[in-house]
């Protein structure tokens, strides 16, 4: 109980912007990244056992993870894909309801595959059908709610 705080206080950190960025702080940033991703892995599989404990983070681990999506680089495929079965799981539980208010975000285009550039095309490709996925399990979740 007394990590869970400090984990969703790690998920919310973001790297600082820098201009000139310098590849030695790119990987930083994106190393910084994979372990935040890591962290909210460990939370996923923490809602099924402890939900009771996790319940004050209901709203902010959905904000997370829309951050880390949208701050998730294009070339990091794996990173992206670490994050989209994260919030499959969380969508499996009742803390889907953190995203029901974050769904207009998740509907834009790129935040769930990120931006494609010609480069990597090929593997976003792979990550298409996850994030479909993904999606239609949000919306299942949430039809009963939605305003035509």
């Amino acid at each position: 109980p007394n990590l869970i705080p400090l984990m969703v206080q790690t998920l919310a950190l973001r790297a600082s912007p820098q201009r000139p960025v310098a590849v030695r702080s790119k990987l930083a940033s994106t190393d910084f990244m994979a372990a935040q991703v890591k962290t909210l892995s460990f939370l996923t599989y923490l809602l099924r056992a402890f939900a009771d404990f996790m319940r004050p983070y209901q709203e902010s681990i959905p904000k997370c993870v829309i951050q880390l999506l949208l701050a998730c680089p294009a070339e990091s495929i794996s990173i992206r894909k670490d994050i989209l079965v994260a919030t499959r799981h969380i969508l499996a539980t009742d803390f889907r309801i953190g995203f029901f208010s974050q769904i207009d975000v998740l509907l834009g285009d790129n935040v769930l595959v990120g931006h494609v550039s010609s480069a990597v095309r090929a593997s976003h490709e792979t990550l298409r059908p996850l994030a479909c996925s993904t999606l239609a399990d949000l919306v299942h979740h949430v039809r009963g709610e939605l305003i035509i």
